[in-house]
């Protein structure tokens, strides 16, 4: 593989701070400070990045770079490393010659994941993986049978009480649920049953049932967190935020603490990269503000790691650059615009429930998780919801996992028939090893922070009560502007799609997922992919996705009339065929002219179709054959086999053959009694 240089632009450094590498001579003059651009990045096997050291606090700004890996690679006095031969983890210190207590230390991963160029990724290191996992609390605070009754303030006050790093127990049983359901506020708890019973119905199990459907239909279950709309003040960035560094610089402080989670984004009305879709308000109408600040699609929660002046570190890197040319800020969040903080919930979780008939549409659902960081649902079954069954809103590294997610109530577009999502630039989340089943659109990603993770979850029959034999959009990252370096692995669905109405999406990457082409249909009713069958397809305005390593069609598939065959690839609306790419066709006008730059924008390298039953590398807008062969990693997120898998084979999707082995999470579905 040829090596690479990374160009580092719009370097983020204090006025004046940067004097030169080659001054001689000074001395300190007070509290001393190394910092390095790029803090984290990613090369070639054998690739060369340039480093930047920012001094602060002496006159003599020069620094020493060193590697302290015997085999991390080399890099010279300017700054500039060259990597090694050998995939790895590696570091590069710059040390201050005015004083050498003082240091900064970047992080370089080395490998082949560079089959994807570095401008359309990111560090993807989601939910809890970051942090150790998720936590095994054991100290039971309070255990609660069913009262036959209604359950709600028993909960709610085990809830309110519950101590740090305990449980509050639920007992087997009906736990009937009324009025704006549990608000889950206290930071360190775990909401835990006894197990979700059996499939489908939670017999057995440990229900929480909404008891007052016909009297208050707008609440949740359980919502956990406070408002994510909600900010008390926000502040203008004074130097971009540059994708993949994790420092900016504020035009004031006003009092930001390490630890504090705040929200950064720019007005996107102007952003060229942006669409905000042909049935969004003007600039500065009501729907603009759905599932964002008022016209900020753009946006990612983000952690404080440090603060110095109006200097501020972040934990997780940028996954786009918020520019000060369309008004970048940071917000915090608040009680109420200019009133106290409001602080995030942290660690807490909720577990082995199963959950049943929460309403209200859009930040109800069945479990509603808001402003959270680290902070889980897991083992949980959720039904016959109206509204997103589960939803991340302005979460960060939190995560949902090992859970059947399924049967909306209202099968139909418009926010209550949606099973998944994430929302107001939840950042950095896990959505894995889940079966979502039955509802209108299985997973929903509006204005999305990136870093988020879509992992090995099983997809099926997503489908609209008045277009039954029209399949819905499967697997996505979509229907709202605009997220982005969003990672989907893993999974397998009917199909691939993005939208358009309300918007597009960017920079997503899709990676050794099963697009089978066809939904399963194990719905109580006929429904049949007569219209509109695809494997992979993007809307207009769907720019730089990367769709790497993936399985599209099954072998042996078959066609349903009034199909009468197969194509590669449609470039206009086909009338009878079934593609497997259809990229760049506008879902509002399906007979206008395709959006051209949808495909020249799109990476396609290492895909296997079972139209041609080959593997096919097309580079990033080229024609078949015409990209350069690579080995494709396991995975971009994990750094082996994850535990669920068991002996199962991992990677399950092998693009080489077009095999495809056993998904955890359909086997789990394929073993249930009945759907």
């Amino acid at each position: 593989m040829p090596a690479r240089t990374i160009t580092v632009l719009g370097l983020l450094m204090a006025a004046g701070a940067l004097e030169g590498s080659c001054r001689k001579g000074g001395r300190p003059f007070g509290a001393v400070s190394v910092a390095v651009i790029p803090r984290e990045t990613a090369v070639d096997l054998g690739g060369t990045v340039a480093f930047q050291a920012v001094v602060t606090g002496a006159t003599l700004s020069d620094v020493t770079w060193s590697v302290p890996e015997a085999n991390g690679g080399t890099v010279d006095a300017s700054g500039h490393y060259t990597a090694p031969a050998a995939e790895g983890t590696y570091h590069v210190v710059a040390t201050s010659v005015a004083d050498a207590t003082k240091s900064d230390t970047a992080t370089v991963s080395v490998s082949t994941v560079t089959i994807i160029p570095l401008d359309r990724r990111t560090k993807w290191n989601p939910g809890l993986n970051a942090v150790g996992g998720i936590p095994d609390r054991t100290a039971i605070f309070r255990t609660l049978s069913p009262s036959g009754g209604d359950d709600t303030a028993a909960i709610q006050d085990a809830l309110n009480a519950c101590p740090a790093n305990q449980v509050v127990k639920l007992d087997p049983g009906t736990f009937n649920i009324n009025g704006n359901g549990l608000i889950f506020r206290t930071s360190r708890c775990t909401l835990r049953g006894s197990g979700t019973g059996t499939p489908g119905s939670g017999a057995g199990g440990t229900r929480l049932v909404k008891a007052d459907r016909a009297t208050n239909a707008n609440a949740a279950i359980l919502t956990l967190g406070y408002g994510p709309g909600d900010f008390s003040s926000s502040i203008d960035l004074a130097t971009d935020a540059v994708k993949g560094n994790n420092s900016v610089t504020l035009v004031s402080n006003p009092g930001l603490q390490v630890g504090e989670f705040v929200l950064i984004d720019h007005v996107t009305t102007s952003d060229p990269q942006v669409f905000w879709g042909t049935h969004h308000d003007p600039p500065g109408g009501g729907s603009r503000r759905w599932f964002c600040r008022q016209d900020r699609s753009l946006s990612q929660v983000m952690e404080i790691a440090s603060v110095d002046g109006t200097s501020i570190t972040f934990v997780t890197p940028f996954h786009a650059t918020f520019k000060t040319s369309y008004a970048a800020q940071l917000s915090r969040y608040g009680q109420w615009a200019g009133g106290p903080l409001q602080p995030f919930i942290r660690w807490s979780g909720i577990e082995d429930i199963y959950f049943h008939g929460g309403m209200g549409g859009d930040y109800h659902g069945n479990i509603s998780m808001n402003t959270c960081a680290f902070c889980w649902v897991k083992n949980i079954e959720s039904n016959a919801q109206v509204g997103t069954a589960v939803g991340m809103y302005g979460t960060y590294r939190s995560e949902v996992r090992d859970s059947y997610i399924h049967s909306t109530a209202d099968p139909n577009p418009g926010g209550g028939g949606y099973l998944t999502g994430m929302a107001y630039g939840a950042a950095d989340n896990l959505l894995e090893n889940n079966v979502i089943w039955n509802g209108n659109k299985m997973i929903v990603m509006r204005a999305t922070g990136g870093g988020n993770v879509i992992g090995y979850n099983y997809l099926e029959d997503g489908w609209g009560s008045s277009y039954p034999t029209i399949p819905e959009v499967g697997l996505n990252a979509s229907h709202f502007t605009t997220p982005h370096m969003e990672l989907l692995e893993g999974n397998r669905a009917w199909n691939y799609d993005s939208d358009s109405f309300w918007g597009n999406s960017i920079q997503i990457t899709i990676f050794r997922n099963h697009l089978t082409g066809l939904r399963g249909a194990f719905l109580p009713l006929a429904i049949g992919d007569l219209v509109a069958r695809r494997a992979a397809s993007l809307n207009w305005h769907s720019y730089q996705h990367n769709f790497v390593g993936n399985v599209l069609g099954t072998q042996g598939q078959v066609l349903i009339p009034p199909q009468t065959g197969w194509m590669y690839e449609a470039t206009s609306s086909p009338a009878t065929a079934v593609p497997m790419w259809q990229l760049g066709y506008i879902g509002e006008n399906p007979s206008a002219a395709y959006d051209s730059q949808v495909p020249a924008t799109t990476l396609r390298d290492g895909n296997w179709d079972w139209y041609t039953q080959s593997m096919r590398w097309h580079g990033t807008g080229g024609a078949p054959g015409s990209g350069t062969p690579r080995t494709i990693p396991d995975s971009l997120y994990l750094s082996g086999k994850p535990a669920f898998f068991g002996s199962n084979t991992w990677p399950w999707v092998d693009p080489n053959t077009g095999a495809v082995y056993t998904l955890p999470a359909k086997a789990r579905f394929d073993a249930m009694p009945s759907h």
